[in-house]
């Protein structure tokens, strides 16, 4: 069995979006797991959990601090096939999470 670095694997990742259309790409699901992540499944089928926590609290931004309240964190909405918290305060590129890096 052949097992990937992470770094690797998002390098993988990275060719497939270069190779694909990125702007088709859209999240179809989304839902909170635990802690700080959530699951999202693109409409490729393709499925990712990625734990948003470290991002958060490495921002000096009040603006994105704040949801580090799991409450508000817990709160975001599916638009237009992307993650979106408060009326775009707070989104993340297609491409990124995609790829599970943010």
């Amino acid at each position: 069995m052949l097992y990937l670095t992470n770094t690797k694997r998002q390098e993988l990742i990275m060719e497939q979006l270069e190779n694909a259309k990125p702007e088709l790409i859209s999240i179809t699901e989304a839902h909170y797991t635990t802690g700080y992540s959530i699951e999202m499944t693109f409409n490729d089928n393709t499925s990712r959990t990625i734990n948003f926590e470290p991002f958060l609290l490495k921002s000096v931004s009040p603006q994105v601090n704040k949801y580090l309240d799991k409450g508000k964190f817990k709160k975001f909405h599916l638009i237009e096939g992307n993650l979106n918290w408060h009326n775009y305060e707070l989104t993340f590129p297609l491409a990124d999470l995609y790829a599970g890096v943010i």
